[in-house]
């Protein structure tokens, strides 16, 4: 793995020496490491309780919550029919209401009774289509929601990766939608957790940055980025992998991608889903330092990622400052929604 320093022009002095002391430990980490090769799995909160998550909030670590029937949005049933019976039921009744278990579906599709109330909102909408020359053109619309519903009528290919071919010509996916904006039957659909209202959580005031739907068919994609804001995320259907690196490792690696790019760039913006990141070389060089195994920062990764898939129910608590990239997998509708708190 090449010295993450080396490359780093235009970094402060206190960044690339940051860098050049996380590559070395970085090396010797794997000279000792038995477990380099899997990487590690984000650990699951044994609870929703507020003193459980109040100590990975203070401790600035990630971390899954358990699925629970009192925390699953009513968007889960009302919005999707799963594995095409209008009459799923999510939660068995086997065992009392109280305790009873989450049936997982295997797929999930738009409730189109549900969505057609809708289909004249504008919302913003990321569209990238696929040239001859395995181009790519990106662009954000404001659009009908129509628009999107139509598209999420027909499945595409599976998905291979934003570096390999596809033979899907076109791609829409509702991508940091504010919640705000949408119709106030959504807007019930998918409320505040009770977690981040205030005076629940020691040290959480109960102020919502932001918050975001998104809504598309695998492949989806989010590169590798930060937020200014502690990020609780709750898959809504389908499913979604996630890997976060600590803030510092994070930080090493984005800029050494991005010095490989444009050596002489005295710094990089790493806001969230930039025009920049959606197509083209920054696309490919930032998917596959984190997610192939041919990338020369594997070993870096594989030392300090972790990684979760989330399903219907699921729920992901990223701390400030944790970079993370996310990818839409697997088949049907993959939707979620997500709070960026204070």
């Amino acid at each position: 793995m090449p010295c993450l320093a080396g490359q780093a022009r235009g970094i402060s002095t206190l960044g690339t020496r940051t860098i050049t002391r996380l590559s070395r430990l970085s090396i010797r980490q794997l000279s000792t490491s038995k477990t380099a090769n899997e990487l590690r799995k984000v650990p699951t909160l044994s609870s929703w309780e507020p003193d459980v998550f109040e100590k990975a909030y203070k401790q600035s670590v990630p971390g899954r919550l358990p699925y629970s029937k009192e925390h699953l949005p009513s968007a889960c049933s009302r919005w999707f029919i799963h594995d095409n019976n209008p009459d799923f039921h999510l939660f068995s009744s086997d065992r009392g209401q109280e305790h009873s278990g989450l049936n997982v579906p295997s797929s999930s599709e738009l409730r189109t009774a549900f969505w057609s109330e809708h289909e004249s909102t504008f919302v913003p909408l990321e569209v990238t289509t696929r040239k001859d020359n395995n181009g790519e053109n990106f662009e954000r619309i404001e659009a009908p929601l129509k628009i999107l519903l139509a598209y999420l009528s027909n499945a595409p290919a599976p998905f291979r990766g934003p570096s390999q071919a596809s033979d899907d010509k076109l791609s829409i996916y509702l991508a940091q939608c504010e919640l705000s904006a949408l119709p106030q039957a959504l807007q019930d659909d998918v409320p505040v957790p009770r977690l981040l209202r205030p005076s629940t959580v020691a040290g959480i005031k109960g102020d919502i940055y932001a918050s975001s739907l998104w809504l598309g068919r695998p492949p989806t994609y989010t590169p590798l980025h930060r937020d200014p804001n502690p990020n609780l995320f709750i898959q809504l259907s389908g499913r979604k992998t996630i890997r976060l690196l600590p803030p510092e490792i994070g930080e090493a690696l984005y800029h050494d991608v991005m010095t490989s790019l444009t050596p002489d760039s005295l710094s990089f913006s790493s806001r969230i889903r930039g025009d920049e990141m959606m197509a083209g070389p920054q696309k490919i060089a930032l998917h596959d330092a984190i997610w192939e195994e041919s990338s020369n920062y594997n070993e870096l990764v594989r030392t300090h990622c972790q990684e979760t898939t989330l399903g219907l129910g699921d729920t992901l608590f990223t701390p400030k400052g944790w970079w993370h990239s996310v990818k839409g997998i697997g088949t049907g509708i993959t939707a979620s929604v997500n709070w960026w708190f204070r």
